[in-house]
């Protein structure tokens, strides 16, 4: 099984070196929602975080060329989100307010432990957008509704379907998503928290 994921990910990886949009939409899909959550430890504005995301995956394809495996390739997109998010900061001025807010008077090292952190939690959160992501359409299209804020009644009447159905969908999204996680306890635990709600 390793075997195969090592030669899917140097495939996907050739491809994207060849140029191929497919394969960096599929990293994009593999490592936006991560980022985007990664940099909400140094700002607290959303839209922000996305900018700064997209033009990381920008540069990204600028310098396909220069990435030899998947590693080096989620490394450059950590490093350099962080990077632009901090210069983000000192463009704007609110270095030390932001250090108050997020990080309260830590040394570089204990800073460095935060940042590998939140790293860490990006990828069990990537874990479960992945799962998501390979529900059946209907279940998928239903779960990131609800994990976008809409209730059921509202799903229901977007999607032209029974309130009694979204609910039904829910439960079999919920249960699918749990044998797919079943073997990750932190990601099991993190989708429970997530999908508490809906």
């Amino acid at each position: 099984m390793a075997t195969y994921i090592l030669s899917e990910e140097a495939l996907l990886v050739k491809e994207f070196r060849r140029g191929r949009t497919s394969a960096f939409e599929e990293i994009f899909s593999r490592y936006y929602n991560a980022l985007c959550y990664f940099l909400k430890l140094f700002i607290k504005d959303p839209e922000v975080c996305k900018d700064i995301v997209s033009e990381t995956f920008t540069t990204l394809w600028k310098m396909r060329e220069q990435f030899d495996n998947i590693n080096s390739i989620r490394s450059f997109l950590y490093t350099s989100a962080k990077n632009a998010a901090l210069n983000h900061i000192q463009r704007q001025k609110v270095i030390e307010q932001h250090r108050k807010n997020a990080v309260p008077e830590l040394n570089r090292e204990e800073l460095d432990d935060v940042i590998m952190n939140k790293i860490f939690d990006a990828e069990v959160l990537r874990a479960v957008y992945l799962a998501i992501d390979t529900l059946p359409p209907q279940c998928k299209r239903i779960v990131q509704l609800s994990l976008q804020g809409f209730k059921t009644d509202a799903i229901a009447a977007q999607l032209g379907l029974s309130p009694q159905t979204i609910r039904n969908t829910k439960v079999r999204a919920t249960d699918l998503l749990r044998k797919r996680l079943a073997g990750d306890i932190l990601a099991l635990s993190l989708m429970t928290v997530l999908l508490a709600g809906i």
